[in-house]
């Protein structure tokens, strides 16, 4: 049976979707951004350190994790975080970790995702704690930012091993 429909398809579908965010790793988090915003003009708009998530009104997650978000010119972003301190430090380790997708109804889309063969993608918080599903995170403010991010998200793992991260905005 064939997976095509007869109907004709849109030429472009727009539903306030698609990237969010491309996540890298970075051996030196400051050096990386002073390259990308050298190199190829993009803005830091946002720097956190640690991630703190919510579920039902409850802590449900904790991770000291710093990043930093890049504006690549068009409103998607670039995201940096150190690379994995138990990782090796050569060229191999330090690369794209996961790809970050904007969606309108993560409830929605998590289920749909799951329902199509994706996988739930656990991480593992710094107190013990895990990231396993639908749940609200904030990313805190690193100075010189003031105001802490906050969205909905949760991780898949797709059918070749990649890491999806669904971003609810």
């Amino acid at each position: 049976m064939s997976h095509h429909s007869a109907e004709p398809k849109p030429f472009h579908i727009s539903h306030n979707t698609g990237f969010h965010h491309i996540n890298v790793f970075a051996f030196d988090i400051d050096k990386t951004i002073a390259f990308y915003e050298q190199a190829f003009g993009f803005r830091l708009v946002f720097r956190w350190q640690g991630v703190d998530g919510v579920r039902d009104g409850a802590h449900h997650f904790y991770n000291p994790l710093e990043g930093a978000h890049l504006d690549m010119g068009d409103g998607q972003i670039l995201e940096l975080v150190p690379v994995p301190n138990a990782a090796p430090k050569d060229e191999n380790t330090a690369s794209f970790n996961h790809v970050g997708l904007r969606i309108p109804d993560l409830d929605e889309v998590y289920a749909q995702a799951l329902a199509a063969g994706a996988e739930p993608y656990p991480i593992q918080g710094a107190d013990g704690t895990v990231w396993d599903g639908i749940t609200t995170i904030t990313l805190k403010a690193k100075a010189p930012f003031e105001r802490s991010f906050v969205a909905r998200a949760a991780h898949v793992r797709g059918p070749n091993g990649e890491i999806i991260e669904l971003f609810e905005s």
